[in-house]
């Protein structure tokens, strides 16, 4: 038989074991509890495949970079006022133009469709019409030239290195006066000059200039390199071809050819004609300038010349 004390104490110790058994259980749930929310707090967060879509229309919708400018023209050059001081102080007839081949437009003009005899400017529609013919294979470079003893290669250079008459005369012979008309209107799309009766304008003289910047027709390296040789490097004979515009440059590269007549009675230039290819290298640019004139001198156009090269560089230092 059990005493009531003995009883009493056997449950006391039930409760303790109970609520240590309760603290014991309620701390394992509270520190597994924590290790689970470091767990998953730890994890990397997951970007839903729509919230990526959107990341990337973000990123795509973002204005890009403007392309640099490509095939940027040379600011215009107003020459103008240049060609028009020059008129002014010149007498007798007198008509220039200035053209911009970078821009591809007129940057000075004076009276531009007035006619002249051409004097010798007749050859440059003959030289580039047998430069074609050589190119075509028409004519043989070491053909000979009738009455010239020499090829037809060597008098397409001397009609312009050094004005060789004798060459163009026979050259155009060759071509036949009224074919090359019909070349010259028809190929070149000149129509307002009739070399048969050497009559031109500065402004068909200039269109032919142009055609042999280009030089569309003749694609030949060697020939190229000849023909622009021949209005680059001009002896000084009886007469100086390089009298006028190109003594008026100091930094250019002039590739001119003139045309004139002289009357030694009265000493003056019937006629004085030059027109050019001007090519400043260190800029890159380039320009024809073609000048005709009835009894004005030379040296007037050595002027403008000069004129035209301190003016160019005076608009290079300013900008």
């Amino acid at each position: 038989m059990v005493s009531k004390s003995s009883s009493k104490h056997s449950s006391v110790n039930d409760k303790t074991g109970f609520y240590l058994l309760f603290v014991l259980l309620f701390i394992f749930i509270s520190v597994l509890s924590y290790i689970l929310c470091l767990i998953f707090l730890s994890e990397p967060v997951d970007v839903s495949e729509n919230d990526k879509n959107d990341e990337d229309a973000s990123i795509q919708t973002e204005p890009l970079p403007e392309p640099e400018p490509t095939n940027v023209l040379p600011e215009k050059i107003d020459f103008q006022p240049l060609v028009d001081r020059w008129v002014s102080s010149v007498g007798g007839n007198r008509s220039v133009l200035v053209y911009d081949l970078d821009r591809e437009e007129l940057v000075g003009s004076y009276n531009p469709d007035e006619s002249y005899n051409t004097a010798s400017l007749y050859k440059l529609f003959v030289v580039y019409e047998g430069y074609r013919k050589l190119q075509s294979g028409e004519w043989s470079e070491s053909g000979t030239v009738s009455g010239t003893q020499k090829t037809i290669l060597q008098c397409l250079d001397l009609a312009i290195r050094e004005s060789n008459s004798a060459c163009a005369e026979s050259l155009w012979a060759m071509i036949g006066r009224d074919a090359l008309n019909d070349v010259i209107i028809n190929d070149y799309g000149i129509v307002n000059s009739n070399i048969s009766s050497l009559i031109s304008n500065p402004s068909d003289i200039l269109k032919m200039m142009q055609i042999y910047y280009k030089h569309e027709d003749i694609t030949d390296t060697s020939l190229v390199s000849l023909m622009k040789d021949s209005f680059l490097h001009q002896p000084v004979t009886t007469y100086n071809w390089r009298q006028g515009l190109p003594s008026g440059f100091t930094r250019a590269d002039v590739y001119n050819k003139v045309g004139w007549d002289y009357n030694p009675d009265g000493k003056y230039w019937n006629i004085y004609h030059d027109t050019a290819i001007v090519v400043f290298p260190e800029e890159e640019r380039h320009f024809i300038i073609t000048i005709m004139t009835n009894k004005v001198p030379f040296q007037k156009i050595t002027e403008f010349g000069r004129e035209f090269e301190n003016t160019y560089y005076q608009y290079v230092l300013k900008n």
